[in-house]
C-alpha cells in the first residue's frame, strides 16, 4: 500500500482516540480559507467512499450544522478523511495540511481515480487505525 495520511480527525471528535484525533480543532479554524475554498470543499466531497457508518456528527465547534453519515470515510488513495470535514472547512476555514492543499492542486482540484484494491486496503488500514477490525470469515471470500 503507498502512504496513507489521515486529515481531518480531531481530538474533540474522539477524545478516546488520541493516537488518530490528536489535533485540536479550535486551533485550525480561520477567519480566511488559506486556499481555494470552493475547490478544496468540492474535492473533499467527491472522495471515493472506503468505511460508511450510520449515524449523524454535529458540529463540534459551534453546533451549526449535521452531517448524515459525517464520521464515514473518504479517500483520494493519499490522504484519508471523514465526510464532515468539507462541513467544517465550509464554516470554519480550517487549516488544512500543506501536503494535502499541493496534492489536490496538482490533480486539478479532481479526486483521481484508485484501482479497487488500493480502496480495498485503504479502507481496511484507516479502519484499523480507528479501531475497527475484520472479522475473520465474516465476509465472502477473496
Amino acid at each position: 500500500m503507498n502512504r496513507m495520511d489521515m486529515i481531518g480527525f480531531y481530538r474533540e471528535m474522539d477524545p478516546e482516540n488520541g493516537e488518530v484525533f490528536r489535533e485540536t480543532i479550535g486551533d485550525k479554524v480561520r477567519d480566511r480559507a488559506p486556499y481555494p475554498k470552493a475547490e478544496v470543499k468540492q474535492y473533499l466531497d467527491d472522495g471515493h467512499p472506503i468505511f460508511d457508518i450510520m449515524e449523524m456528527t454535529s458540529d463540534v465547534i459551534g453546533g451549526a450544522f449535521r452531517v448524515p453519515g459525517g464520521s464515514s470515510l473518504l479517500t483520494d488513495g493519499r490522504f484519508v478523511w471523514r465526510v464532515d470535514l468539507s462541513a467544517y472547512v465550509e464554516r470554519y476555514n480550517l487549516d488544512l495540511p500543506a501536503e494535502f492543499v499541493e496534492f489536490a492542486g496538482a490533480h486539478a482540484f479532481a479526486v483521481p481515480s484508485v484501482e479497487r484494491v488500493a480502496l480495498v486496503e485503504l479502507s481496511i488500514a484507516a479502519s484499523g487505525a480507528l479501531g475497527f477490525h475484520v472479522a475473520g470469515g465474516a465476509g465472502p471470500a477473496s
